[in-house]
């Protein structure tokens, strides 16, 4: 489902970005910076977004940073750049990359059955690739009735295990047979998730603390294990009526959307991700190559300008990393969250954008 159009939105401004001149003074053009200033406010008021944070840099040639809007419709405290909020499906390039280290440290391998480390899965013999790249066929169980249910007449603060998650994914016929085609599956980062911890004896949390958060200073970024949400924080809204529903219980997405960011730390993990920076020059260059064009599914059906592209929208995807006009990174959906980070890898430049308001 695309009721916020934040790629059309972030491809406007790729195009602004990339249209940028290099220039002395290591400042974006005025003009620029005006029309994204621009866009965002004129998205924001029509989306009917109560704030949106947006971040460029480009190497060379400046940054700039929008707060636009208000944080907390309540008070009307203006929303702000060191605010957190909450990163959803951003969490799955953070999950793959840890079992790319993985395979790199030899634990794992990409070619691996899902079925050795959880037998009774449906698809087990669905590879780990497939698993990351969206391609296993495994059912998405944030797709499931039962499990959508539970989840609004709990007021989202139900805790689940990952094995719940995947047992409501089980209870459904897959899409297709391992290989077969691309859906979207919460479940698959799921279970690496799982998998991680198998072979590690410690939580996907933990992995992506140790392996990430730190080595890149990551300091508003966080794995959390309760609701709460770290001072300061954007409050999260829901479509209609605007309802403030920032407090959920991040087990319900475990390594598929668990995590909390802010800005800044975006940009940092958006220049990492896009570079390859936690990698091997050979494992970055297997993600990359992994991006392959996304074929149609159901998803897209309300979108004729768009035949062949499927939710969430990317021209590719691959292992963990999604491509859309070139560039690279992640969305995000969560529970009053809408985000997107994404790096050019020829400039080096990165755009984030956070909305915080879902549906």
């Amino acid at each position: 489902m695309r009721k916020l159009p934040l790629i059309a939105f972030a491809v406007l401004a790729f195009t602004l970005v990339l249209s940028c001149d290099k220039n002395k003074n290591n400042s974006l053009d005025p003009a620029i910076e005006a029309e994204l200033r621009e866009i965002v406010s004129s998205y924001r008021e029509e989306f009917g977004i109560p704030g949106i944070l947006a971040g460029v840099w480009i190497p060379g040639q400046g940054s700039l940073v929008i707060e636009d809007g208000v944080s907390d419709i309540e008070t009307d405290a203006p929303i702000k750049k060191d605010e957190h909020v909450r990163i959803g499906s951003v969490t799955k390039s953070f999950t793959v990359t840890v079992i790319l280290q993985l395979v790199e440290e030899g634990l794992i391998s990409l070619d691996d059955p899902v079925g050795d480390y959880l037998p009774g899965v449906e698809n087990a013999e669905a590879t780990i690739a497939e698993l990351a790249d969206m391609r296993s066929g495994i059912f998405n169980y944030t797709e499931d009735a039962d499990f959508i249910t539970e989840f609004i007449e709990s007021d989202f603060l139900r805790v689940w295990t990952d094995q719940e998650l995947v047992d409501y994914a089980d209870a459904n016929v897959p899409y297709f047979p391992p290989g077969g085609g691309w859906h979207y599956s919460n479940t698959n980062t799921v279970i690496l998730g799982m998998i991680a911890e198998q072979v590690t004896g410690r939580t996907i949390g933990e992995e992506i603390s140790g392996r990430i958060i730190a080595p890149l200073g990551l300091g508003g970024t966080s794995y959390p294990t309760t609701p709460d949400m770290p001072l300061p924080f954007a409050h999260g809204y829901g479509f209609e009526p605007p309802e403030d529903i920032s407090f959920t219980d991040p087990s319900s997405s475990a390594g598929s959307g668990a995590m909390i960011s802010r800005l800044e730390d975006l940009k940092k993990w958006g220049e990492a991700l896009g570079s390859g920076t936690l990698l091997t020059s050979e494992l970055q260059a297997v993600r990359i190559n992994s991006l392959s064009p996304i074929v149609y599914n159901p998803c897209d059906d309300d979108d004729p300008d768009r035949p062949q592209r499927s939710c969430p929208e990317y021209d590719e995807y691959g292992l963990g990393i999604g491509e859309l006009s070139g560039w690279i990174g992640h969305t995000g959906e969560y529970v009053g969250y809408t985000n997107l980070v994404m790096y050019e890898p020829e400039s080096g430049s990165v755009v984030v954008i956070i909305a915080n308001r879902f549906g």
